[in-house]
């Protein structure tokens, strides 16, 4: 299970979950397919949902790249496990050709980078958890 833990000190027991700056698309993904992952084991197919809910965070003229996307994982009897750069490139893979479907970036502030005082804010952050692997996906290194 993955645990939502707000600063408020309440916490979630929940099977998906987005947090970060332009996160409502990606929770708005994972809402709409989470029965789609519910018992995947395939530990690919649960980050490519993942990075399909990540992208669609993402303002229209980027694009989820080795560069700007790690992927980690853990699970029963696995240990963490980081991916970065190259190691990345088969998941994003998996994903190409798919139909972003995120919000406009001229559609909310936020989306373009902006926190809600004007700090530039730019990582967003997609966990699933999945029997039997959990996975989060990091972008805005």
């Amino acid at each position: 299970s993955c645990y939502y833990i707000c600063p408020s000190s309440n916490f979630y027991e929940c099977k998906c979950m987005a947090i970060g700056a332009r996160s409502q698309s990606a929770r708005t993904y994972l809402e709409r397919h989470k029965d789609e992952f519910a018992n995947v084991e395939d530990l690919g197919e649960l980050i490519a949902h993942a990075l399909r809910a990540l992208r669609d965070c993402l303002p229209n003229d980027t694009e989820l790249t080795t560069k700007n996307v790690s992927v980690g994982y853990v699970g029963r009897e696995v240990e963490f496990t980081m991916k970065d750069d190259e190691d990345v490139e088969e998941y994003l893979k998996m994903i190409e050709g798919d139909e972003k479907k995120g919000a406009s970036a001229s559609a909310d502030p936020r989306a373009r980078g902006r926190g809600h005082n004007g700090d530039t804010v730019g990582t967003s952050t997609t966990s699933l958890s999945s029997a039997p692997h959990t996975t989060r996906t990091f972008s805005g290194h």
